[in-house]
């Protein structure tokens, strides 16, 4: 007789997950602790792969055996997967933490006793995406791995990286989130379950914890969670100081408000209509598409082209908007079916690329739920084709969806110099699309620059002619759109191995009105910051400034430190790094040992999982020399935890999607409201000394 959770009459190792996050403002601090048990006579191994969000930082591993807790030391990946195997095999207790894709992880905890219970705990920090809403933030806990299509490559795992699925599956659960915000909590929801919310903790506005609001074994689709708090899109400079490594590390985020003229462009729709999007994602991208099409410019160019495992252009080249070419688009939004089969997106990005008109600038749009496996190939074909077209070629990206995969939807965006956004089947829409559609529209800002020391002097800034022409026009404010408002690349410095200030991302990404903007700086401890850094650039209607004050509290810890350096480790796995801008390498292809050696020395440093390190723990067991003797190696039983067959987005019994947890036993868009406050103006400060202090970071006053 098998007993606890079991797999084609297997047991099941992996008996509940518990998540506790805590949100700060614009950044996150994710626990996830999940409890592994022994029911077989045998030894075993149990290996379970779960999604995080692609931008988080992996920054702690800490296992518990019998009350005795041993904490993860990051290694080189191949490194920590020979010292495992050769740990298991004597024996010892041994725990690996793997980044499989940069949106899943894989867990293998090695040689469970009998009865044992093992206790694995995992943390991250990430950044929290706006949601297109005045001073809105949105927190997602990725639960489910959606089945991708096609092959997948370049797999340096332990044998058989292929995922299991039950649909009976039922780990236990429970998840805590706590706010505590530097201003007043003025309301929560959840657009993906129901959730219970309690405001004003302690008898403080700022502060609010939030629960599933029905007891459910496990889900079956991304937990979202929507934050309102006066003055979150205020701009904001902070510092944080890490003693450990003698640095500090600032911090400046705003979501920009301003005005410009739009100028007449190309834009193309692309819109996935494969059989992942069968059900409710693909009667949202209809209505997406239609609202879009009702939105456009007078004048502008316009194509549509679906696709899945073939694509079909509405129209041979973009057609002016004219009643005829309208009425033919509206017909084809309101008819999409996802009947394409699989998902097919390099072939109609390059389609695209290769026949969009020469003679204006293109902004394309791409809805999708993003579930392939090449999407390193994918990004490639992007970032080349926009280097190729300069400021004529950016792609925004719609993930559309219970289950996208943001991967694919994130490194698509950043590669096309747009930006990504995120609709659930039953969230609202409207605002997130009109805005990427006026965004598209207006020509693209040039010439960043960012002053964040004094001691700005260990920088090497290029020159601009293009600059020079329009630098007489009136100044122009990131921060006020009542006003009306080449490209050359960021500064670059004068040897990899001499960095002193390092920005992170080191490319300063295209800044968009309503789209938060959020860069880092890390400098040795004796550099000055500024007391104000400076954001400037220059836009077809003249040059742009903003002065954002630093807040005078030094915050004592390392979680902006480890934001950054994910951001140095992404833009080294993306090609825009430090090193792919430095003289040395400047049209030349870097060594991808150079990559991998960067990748691995920040890994190191900061404590971050990434495609090259890895968390590794070791359990070493007195008995197991005595138990051995005569043996040469342990035989371990593997198991792998399957995960859960998840909600289809059809109303058929096809299921398109699988899930971390599994299936929700209610679903809705169900909110808590919290009364209003008052409407925050714009021109007010929200910085206070409590920022981040929800981390349990001390803050001392800057001398």
């Amino acid at each position: 007789m098998s007993f606890g959770l079991t797999h084609k009459q297997l047991p099941i190792p992996l008996q509940n997950v518990s998540v506790e996050a805590y949100v700060v403002d614009m950044i996150a601090e994710v626990k996830i602790t999940q409890t592994y048990k022994n029911v077989e006579t045998d030894i075993i191994q149990a290996t379970y792969k779960f999604p995080i969000s692609e931008s988080a930082a992996v920054c702690a591993f800490e296992v518990e055996i019998d009350g005795k807790k041993v904490q993860g030391v990051v290694k080189e990946a191949q490194e920590a997967v020979i010292e495992y195997n050769n740990t298991t095999e004597k024996g010892h207790g041994a725990f690996l933490l793997e980044e499989h894709h940069s949106d899943i992880f894989e867990c293998s905890v090695g040689n469970i006793l009998q009865g044992q219970i093992i206790i694995v705990r995992i943390s991250y920090v990430i950044e929290l995406k706006h949601d297109a809403e005045t001073e809105k933030i949105r927190f997602i806990l990725p639960t489910a791995i959606a089945p991708k299509y096609g092959v997948e490559r370049n797999v340096h795992y332990q044998e058989n990286t292929g995922f299991l699925f039950n649909s009976f599956i039922k780990y236990e659960l429970s998840l805590l989130v706590e706010c505590k915000m530097t201003s007043v909590i003025t309301n929560i929801e959840s657009p993906s379950h129901f959730i219970s919310c309690e405001v004003n903790v302690d008898g403080n506005p700022k502060v609010a914890r939030v629960t599933l609001g029905e007891q459910i074994n496990y889900l079956n689709t991304d937990f979202i969670l929507i934050i309102k708090s006066l003055g979150l899109d205020q701009p904001r400079a902070f510092i944080e100081y890490d003693s450990e490594k003698d640095t500090n590390c600032l911090m400046l985020t705003l979501v920009p408000k301003f005005s410009m003229n739009p100028i007449l462009t190309e834009l193309i729709f692309i819109v996935d209509r494969s059989g992942s999007m069968n059900g409710s994602s693909i009667r949202k991208a209809s209505s997406a598409l239609e609202l879009l099409l009702r939105s456009l410019p007078e004048d502008c160019y316009f194509n549509i082209v679906s696709f899945g495992e073939r694509f079909d252009p509405l129209f041979k080249q973009s057609e002016p908007n004219s009643p005829s070419s309208l009425s033919a688009a509206l017909l084809l939004a309101r008819t999409l079916t996802a009947n394409y089969g699989g998902t097919e997106i390099y072939q109609v990005l390059k389609w695209v690329f290769e026949n969009k008109r020469t003679n204006l600038p293109t902004a394309v749009f791409l809805m999708t739920d993003g579930n392939v496996w090449n999407v390193e190939e994918i990004s490639e074909l992007v970032k080349d084709n926009v280097k190729k077209y300069e400021d004529n070629l950016r792609l925004f990206a719609l993930g559309i969806g219970n289950n996208v995969s943001s991967n694919l939807v994130e490194s698509l965006a950043r590669s096309g110099k747009g930006y990504a956004q995120f609709v659930t089947n039953s969230e609202r829409m409207d605002i997130k699309l009109l805005g990427m559609l006026k965004n598209g529209i207006k020509s693209p800002i040039k010439d960043y620059k960012i002053t964040w020391s004094d001691d700005d002097d260990n920088i090497i800034e290029d020159s601009s002619d293009d600059s020079k022409k329009i630098n007489d026009k009136p100044v122009i404010s990131f921060f006020n759109d009542d006003e009306i408002s080449s490209s050359k690349r960021p500064s670059s410095y004068d040897f990899v191995n001499d960095l002193i200030i390092r920005q992170a991302p080191y490319e300063i990404p295209q800044i968009y009105s309503g789209v938060r903007f959020i860069v880092y700086c890390m400098m040795p401890k004796d550099f000055t910051a500024r007391k104000n850094i400076i954001l400037s650039a220059m836009s077809q209607d003249g040059p742009m400034k903003l002065e954002i004050p630093v807040d005078p509290i030094v915050l004592k810890g390392s979680k902006i430190h480890t934001l950054a350096a994910r951001k140095l480790i992404q833009n080294l796995e993306d090609g825009t790094s430090y090193i792919h801008n430095h003289p040395k390498f400047r049209g030349k292809p870097v060594p991808a040992s150079i990559i991998r050696k960067q990748i691995v020395t920040l890994g190191k440093t900061f404590n971050l999982v990434s495609k090259y390190t890895s968390f590794l723990a070791i359990d070493e067991r007195e008995d197991v020399n005595e138990e051995n003797e005569n043996t040469d190696k342990v035989i371990l039983f593997k198991r792998k935890v399957p995960n859960p067959l998840g909600e289809s987005s059809s109303s058929s019994n096809t299921s398109n999607s699988h899930s971390l947890f599994g299936k929700v036993t209610q679903f809705g868009a169900a909110t808590q409201p919290i009364t209003q406050a008052p409407a925050f103006g714009f021109g007010a400060s929200a910085t206070q000394a409590s920022a981040f202090g929800g981390f349990g970071a001390s803050a001392t006053q800057a001398p």
